[in-house]
């Protein structure tokens, strides 16, 4: 519908170039329109003052009857109609009682004139002068403007006047009637379709994009109405239950113009396509030869019966005429007519084709389809030839250009001797290339999925035959079998599709094939490969166990060095063997030598986890002893054997010859693990526990003389809490301790006790006492200190 309406659009062109508009009737008017605007505001006058009587809005020219002229006087009267208005218009072949049924619509005996004679009666676009006035459904007055027009077909008329009488009529109707005579033909619907194709302006579509105007332009003036198809004289039957309107329709659906390039018909173009029939208004001969002379009374019953079923289908139908949604008046319809006067005028309507330009057009079309149809059917033959396969593209080529030359002097022959056909030629020529071109690049299509396919197959196939492999081989020999079935997979693949070896997409799936049987060979390759590090790796695990059983020490009796040496050498080349037992098939591959290594590897960490464990033993071992002798030494210096106190020097003497005996046994026990660090370990371990024990016993005899004179040093205890207070530094009270204590020792039985016994004796008891070791932390504090270090030189001086 939209190229419909830019076509509609085009018809006001010229008129617009020429200073026309909708858009403001104000702006540009004709002088005529503008005065009987003024003339109508002056004398205030209303519908009521149009004359009831017909009146030529639009005539012939007189001298050649091609060009329409306004006539002014009555188209001032339209300024006249203040009310929204609707145009009914009656279009027909001359002598098709359009008149007739006009006068009928409007209930009068007496309106438009009706031609007794051959000769046409109307001449040009008549209205009635006085409106119908009608009320709508919403309640909103209508004035109803009834339009007759000159009919089509008359004798010395051509058909681009009918055109221009067809158009105009058209795009001022709000309702648009075409009236023919009992029987809807294909005459009528084509000229009816070439006068409103004419209308829409197929020619002018690239003036409406170019054209000024067109964007302020209001459309809604230029809609084909609803079109009403009445058929007078109707006396027939339509087939079996098929309604008027289903009848027309069918006749439109199936027409069959051979002219029709553009695929529209009549029901494309109009929003609405209606049809009733009207039986014989009258039976007798007077008064069918001057229906103007008919009473009421002297039509038949089934006439009167149909013609107002039309007039209520009429009525209900009617909808102002409007510019921008807003219902125009008769003032605004006079501008719409000059409007389209002007343009029809002006040549912005397309021409009409002759009656011999029509012929030799059908005559050239049908040639043209015929050398189509001819090019068409010999590609076939090639197509079948394939059985609709892929094609080589150069015989495909060469095929089109044979076939188009043969269509080619077909045409020639079929349009000999006709003028003005070199289009056609080259209509064939495109449409020929065109087809080609289509075919050429469906068949890339089919050429592709041929090649793609046959790769895919051929992909499988090799696949297949490669999975029949027993593995795991050689790698030389899986090399020779790739080979083998590359070899047969290319062959077959050129086999196959090989007719189409020029071609890109051949080339480039015989490169995917390459591609996806080198694919093959790696998975293949990497199933081998696994297979291979299987056997591989089945060798090192049964060499490893060999190791571990052989190397394994079953009694828990530690070895010596030498003897672990000598086992792990010999049991490290039993193991080595049964690799190479295992592993033989897989001999000279190049994965032997890093798995070989790999076994060196393991072989080295379970020698490492076998050294352990025979040094875990000896450490074991080494620790038993170790614990033994230190058991017998804290037997031999408890209290059953040494009575405390002891002399420093006698309690020194009898450890100091525990612990040699001590370490020389464990020397001569473990002499043959003296070479091991367990060895080393459980010697030092050895050692510090008896050091130890030393610590502890001479704690021990500290303690036996402390309980010795526990009286004496308690004594010197109170006497030093009475006294403290005197001394204000550390140095000073510590030492008064010291000479208190060891004063009171110089009596008693520590009366003969070396001295250094008797200071390491009281140094013990005062860091052992809590209430002197409160009473020296009450003397600390930085000037304590500074006072007790020179309080120490003077000690050291004197």
């Amino acid at each position: 519908m939209m190229s419909f309406k830019l076509a509609l659009a085009v018809l006001l062109c010229e008129a617009v170039r020429s200073g026309w508009s909708l858009a403001n009737d104000t702006d540009a008017t004709s002088q005529s329109a503008r005065e009987a605007r003024r003339t109508a505001a002056a004398a205030d006058v209303d519908d009521a003052n149009l004359p009831d009587r017909p009146l030529q809005l639009v005539r012939p020219d007189p001298m050649h009857h091609q060009h329409l002229e306004l006539v002014p006087e009555n188209v001032k009267r339209l300024h006249h109609v203040n009310k929204a208005v609707a145009v009914v218009a009656v279009v027909g072949k001359f002598h098709s009682g359009k008149s007739f049924l006009l006068n009928q619509l409007m209930g009068k005996q007496e309106g438009f004139g009706v031609g007794p004679t051959v000769r046409p009666k109307t001449m040009g676009i008549w209205m009635w002068g006085k409106p119908l006035e009608i009320v709508l459904p919403s309640g909103n007055p209508l004035s109803v403007i009834f339009l007759d027009t000159e009919g089509f077909a008359a004798s010395n008329i051509s058909e681009s006047y009918d055109a221009k009488i067809f158009s105009v009529a058209a795009l001022l109707s709000s309702y648009l009637i075409y009236n023919s005579v009992k029987i809807i033909d294909q005459a009528d619907i084509d000229y009816l379709e070439l006068l409103s194709k004419r209308t829409q302006l197929f020619a002018l579509r690239s003036q409406v994009t170019k054209s000024q105007w067109f964007d302020q332009f209001n459309h809604d003036l230029l809609r084909f109405p609803p079109l009403l198809w009445v058929v007078e004289d109707f006396v027939q039957m339509t087939e079996g239950e098929e309604t008027a309107v289903e009848w027309l329709r069918r006749i439109m659906e199936t027409n069959s113009r051979e002219d029709n390039k553009h695929g529209v018909n009549l029901l494309g173009m109009f929003d609405k396509v209606d049809c009733v029939t009207l039986f014989l208004p009258a039976t007798t001969k007077t008064l069918l030869q001057d229906l103007s002379k008919a009473r009421e009374e002297d039509l038949t019953p089934e006439y009167r019966q149909e013609r107002d079923q039309l007039l209520s289908r009429l009525k209900k139908g009617l909808v102002p005429k409007e510019k921008n949604g807003k219902s125009i008046t008769g003032g605004e319809l006079a501008t719409l007519l000059e409007i389209l006067v002007t343009a029809a005028n002006e040549g912005s309507l397309a021409n009409i084709p002759g009656r011999w330009e029509t012929f030799i057009s059908r005559l050239r079309v049908g040639a043209l389809e015929d050398c189509i149809t001819y090019y068409e059917s010999n590609m076939e033959v090639l197509l079948k030839k394939h059985n609709h396969g892929a094609i080589n593209e150069s015989e495909l080529r060469e095929w089109h250009q044979a076939s188009k030359e043969n269509a080619t002097q077909l045409l020639s022959r079929l349009l000999l001797g006709l003028d003005q056909v070199n289009n056609t030629f080259a209509e064939l020529r495109s449409v020929a290339d065109e087809k080609f071109e289509s075919t050429r690049d469906l068949n890339e299509k089919k050429i592709h999925i041929a090649c793609n396919s046959a790769q895919k197959k051929i992909e499988v196939e090799a696949e297949e035959e490669a999975q029949l492999c027993v593995l795991p081989m050689k790698t030389s020999q899986l090399n020779e079998m790739y080979k083998s079935i590359q070899k047969k997979a290319l062959a077959r693949y050129k086999e196959e599709v090989g007719f189409l070896e020029g071609n890109g997409a051949y080339r480039r799936h015989s490169e995917q094939l390459k591609t996806g049987l080198e694919y093959v060979f790696k998975a293949i390759t990497l199933k081998n490969t696994q297979a291979l590090e299987a056997i591989l790796n089945a060798g090192i695990e049964t060499a490893v166990e060999k190791f571990r059983e052989a190397a394994m020490n079953h009694n828990g009796v530690p070895r010596t060095t030498a003897d672990m040496k000598n086992i792990i050498g010999r049991v490290r080349v039993e193991a080595e063997k049964v690799f190479a037992d295992k592993a033989a098939s897989v001999e000279g591959e190049s994965l032997y030598t890093p798995f070989q290594g790999h076994l060196t590897t393991k072989l080295a960490h379970e020698e490492e986890l076998c050294k352990k464990e025979n040094l875990d033993l000896i450490r074991a071992a080494c620790k038993t002893i170790a614990g033994d002798l230190v058991t017998r030494c804290l037997h031999n210096t408890g209290p059953s054997k040494m009575v405390l106190p002891l002399n420093e020097t006698e309690l020194r003497k009898r450890l100091a010859q525990e612990e040699k005996y001590a370490l020389k046994e464990y020397s001569e026990v473990q002499a043959e693990f003296s070479d091991t660090s367990a060895y080393k370990e459980g010697k030092h371990e050895l050692e510090e526990r008896l050091t130890a024990i030393w610590k502890q016993r001479e704690e021990e005899n500290y303690e036996a003389y402390i309980r010795e004179v526990d009286v004496p040093l308690n004594t010197a205890k109170k006497l030093i809490m009475l006294s403290a207070d005197k001394y204000d530094t550390e140095f000073s009270v510590t030492q008064y301790m010291k000479d208190v204590c060891l004063l009171n020792l110089d009596e008693g039985k520590a009366k003969d006790w070396q001295r250094s016994l008797k200071i390491t004796i009281v140094e013990k008891f005062i860091r052992d006492s809590d209430d002197l070791q409160k009473m020296i932390d009450s003397k600390s504090g930085w000037w304590s200190a500074i006072k007790g270090f020179f309080q120490w030189l003077a000690s050291l001086l004197s």
